[in-house]
This record gives C-alpha cells, sequence and structure tokens, in this order.
C-alpha cells in the first residue's frame, strides 16, 4: 500500500517536470526557427558557382545566430520607435557574405541577442539603359521591376542617412532620381534615432569575392563595434569621449 502510494504521488510530479521540460524545449525551438532558416539559407550557396569559374565564398554561420526574419512593418517600428540592429541583404550577395561572419562575432561578443533580417534582393526597383535612357528592367514574366511597397517605405524612414541612386553604365552616369538600400547594408538604431548605418565592407576590400585580409575584417569589426557601444551606451556617442 506504502509502495502504491508513492507511486501515486510521483506519477503526477514526473509528469510535470516531463511538461516542463517540453515547454522549455519547444520554446527553445521555436526560437532557434529563424536561426536555423537563416543558416541554412546562406550556406545553401556554398560550393556553388556565382558565375564562370567564381565561386560564392563559403560560409559556416552558428545555428544559435540572432537573425529574426522581420517584414517591413516591424523593421520601420524598429528605425522610428525602437532600439536594435537591422540587417538588409541576401544570400547571393557577395558583399553580404564577406561582411556577415563579422557581423554575427561582433554580435555574439557584445551579447546582441537580435538582429532584424530582411531579404531585399526581390523588393528594390531594378534599372536598364535602353537608347541613352533609363528604364525598367523586366522580370521573366515582362513586368517592370518597380520594387515593392515596404521598400520605399523604409528608404522614406531613412532617407537622411541614404545616398542618391546612380547608375553608371558604359562611361556615363544616369541619375535615378531616387535614393538606394545597397547589399549589406547594416543599421543601428537607439531609442527611435537611428544612429548610423554601414555599407559593403571596407574601401580596401574591392571585390565581394576576395577575402577580406585581417586587417580589413579587424577594421569593419571595429566599425560595427562602436556602432554597438553608442547603442548600449547613452552616455557615449561616437563624436564625444565616454
Amino acid at each position: 500500500m506504502k509502495k502504491e502510494k508513492i507511486l501515486f504521488i510521483a506519477l503526477p510530479v514526473l509528469c510535470a517536470v516531463a511538461a516542463i521540460l517540453g515547454f522549455i524545449f519547444v520554446g527553445k525551438e521555436s526560437s532557434n526557427k529563424d536561426a536555423l532558416k537563416f543558416k541554412q539559407e546562406y550556406e545553401e550557396l556554398n560550393g556553388t558557382v556565382a558565375f564562370g569559374d567564381i565561386k560564392y565564398n563559403d560560409l559556416d554561420i552558428s545555428v544559435n545566430n540572432p537573425m529574426k526574419y522581420s517584414d517591413y512593418d516591424e523593421i520601420i517600428d524598429v528605425v522610428k520607435n525602437e532600439s536594435g540592429i537591422i540587417y538588409l541583404g541576401f544570400p547571393g550577395c557577395p558583399w553580404c557574405r564577406s561582411a556577415l561572419p563579422i557581423l554575427l562575432d561582433v554580435a555574439k561578443d557584445n551579447d546582441i541577442t537580435t538582429i532584424y533580417y530582411k531579404n531585399i534582393k526581390d523588393d528594390r526597383d531594378s534599372y536598364v539603359v535602353e537608347d541613352g535612357k533609363l528604364v525598367y528592367q523586366l522580370d521573366d514574366e515582362g513586368n517592370e521591376k518597380k520594387g515593392a511597397e515596404g521598400y520605399f517605405k523604409l528608404m522614406e524612414a531613412l532617407d537622411k542617412n541614404l545616398t542618391e541612386y546612380v547608375i553608371s553604365y558604359e562611361g556615363k552616369e544616369y541619375k535615378t532620381g531616387e535614393k538606394r538600400i545597397y547589399a549589406p547594408t547594416v543599421v543601428f538604431v537607439r531609442d527611435g534615432k537611428v544612429l548610423g548605418l554601414h555599407i559593403s565592407t571596407v574601401d580596401s576590400h574591392k571585390s565581394g569575392f576576395d577575402k577580406m585580409t585581417e586587417e580589413q575584417i579587424d577594421e569593419l569589426y571595429g566599425i560595427y563595434e562602436e556602432y554597438i557601444l553608442e547603442m548600449k551606451n547613452s552616455s557615449c556617442s561616437k563624436d564625444d569621449a565616454c
């Protein structure tokens, strides 16, 4: 009887513990879903050809990376009202593949748990030059690539930090009359204020397909970290000492 009583008490306790552990692991799996998706999305191009005999740089991304898939509404809300880091790029962008490992390293070293991510590859407008004039490029279905509405809303939110979109073709420059979000662009925001953004890698890195030198890596790491420290310490700024 005593043994049966112990079992009667123990079983509910074990069930409760199992339920708690299940909740913890399901929650962990859910939180890692975006991280795993991001890892797979970027590593999928490892060893594949970009064009000719040039291959994409291989990436080895941690399954515990901080990337959070976001839509334009969420990103614009961060820009206008919140604090955070935003990464705008896409897997096939060679400059993105060069910058990304450094961004992830500096995020890990500074305990950044969330980076808002948006793949902008197919969201931007695209032009070609025909008979000396800019015209919209056509997609595979013959539609003009005019860009997504959310992309233009984000450009509006980042307007002060963006540069004019000028297309160079056969030694001539063509002004589009608008600005551009280039890939990769990393945006740093604190309390609804854009502290700054960084485009591409560093000036001395001439091709996104080239591996970066240690000096170039250190330079880009320092650029990212300076913004992160400014985000985390309201008494410091890029221009004033702490």
